[in-house]
């Protein structure tokens, strides 16, 4: 199994519709200020991109 990538940064996978669905989700949140629902996008976001990318985002990611 190769390593995980670690980063700061999320960046929806290109050609994933769940990367896309839950990006899209965090940002109306983050929008309409809605910070219950954002933070579930976050939570969602990060274990998917560990999960089915490999890709572990750091504390304070963005």
């Amino acid at each position: 199994m190769a390593e995980a990538v670690t980063t700061r940064q999320f960046t929806p996978k290109a050609g994933c519709p769940r990367c896309t669905a839950l990006d899209t989700a965090r940002r109306r949140a983050r929008a309409t200020h809605d910070r219950s629902a954002e933070t579930d996008a976050r939570v969602l976001i990060k274990k998917h991109m560990g999960g089915e990318h490999g890709t572990v985002l750091e504390a304070g990611w963005t």
